[in-house]
């Protein structure tokens, strides 16, 4: 009697464990994936002037997301763009931006077919940006090492899709900006001048000073078996400006679709 009790508890607790394996393997994956996105892009540099430059963006990323006891984050990025302002008939300005974000955020709540996760990103971005037009001489940027939160909601749909939506901005940040009277006739051009320059006049502050939000969805579906792909968009904002000077402002928005390989 003693041995047929002791049989059925192990019988139970072998297809319980099976059971638990199986419901992990369904929230633990790893994705690697290539992003590639158009849009617009919008800035005004107010150092310069105040108007708008306009123009097609484009952007290419290679994500990295794994979810075990936590979801990591990790993204890539390179943006070029072409730009100009309503008074011109060309686009000779230009914005490249290239940079990587980091984010490890954990698992606050889940019920039925929804989870949201929390935790903190860091998000590093160089942006640089000539205008010759209106200034053959000299070239503008907004760099920034940032600190700050991230909110995902995954929302799991029928036929292994996903709705997926972060929402992500900075807190401190570490930031560069060019000086608004530059007595000197011309920037160094060269990549070493480019370097120095994008990483020079580093101040540091909170988000009354350097403040970038970045909203994020996506809708994943199935295209081969253990293969995934999805629709993506996103949005950036960008304020930043250095001691009570004159600020940029950055809007970017951009459409795409992620491969995951």
């Amino acid at each position: 009697m003693k041995t047929n009790i002791l049989i059925i508890f192990i019988l139970i607790l072998t297809v319980s464990t099976i059971k638990g394996q199986d419901q992990n393997s369904i929230l633990t994956h790893k994705y690697n994936s290539v992003n590639l996105q158009i849009g617009q892009n919008q800035i005004k540099e107010m150092n310069l002037f105040p108007m708008v430059h306009k123009g097609m963006v484009t952007e290419l990323s290679f994500e990295t997301e794994k979810v075990m006891s936590g979801l990591q984050q990790f993204q890539l990025f390179f943006t070029y763009s072409r730009i100009k302002t309503s008074l011109e008939e060309m686009a000779k300005s230009g914005n490249i931006r290239f940079g990587l974000n980091y984010a490890y955020n954990f698992l606050i709540s889940q019920k039925y077919n929804l989870r949201y996760y929390f935790g903190p990103q860091v998000s590093l971005c160089y942006s640089f940006m000539i205008y010759p037009n209106w200034d053959e001489s000299h070239s503008y940027w907004a760099d920034y090492l940032s600190f700050g939160a991230n909110n995902i909601l995954s929302v799991s749909l029928k036929n292994e899709s996903e709705w997926f939506t972060s929402l992500n901005f900075s807190l401190f940040s570490l930031f560069s900006r060019p000086d608004e009277i530059r007595p000197y006739k011309m920037d160094d051009y060269t990549l070493v001048g480019i370097l120095k320059a994008t990483n020079s006049n580093i101040e540091t502050g909170f988000m009354n000073s350097s403040f970038h939000i970045n909203f994020k969805t996506e809708y994943r579906f199935p295209v081969f078996t253990n293969k995934r792909e999805a629709i993506t968009f996103d949005m950036d904002i960008l304020r930043m400006s250095v001691n009570d000077g004159d600020p940029v402002f950055q809007i970017i928005n951009r459409i795409g679709i992620k491969i995951m390989l």
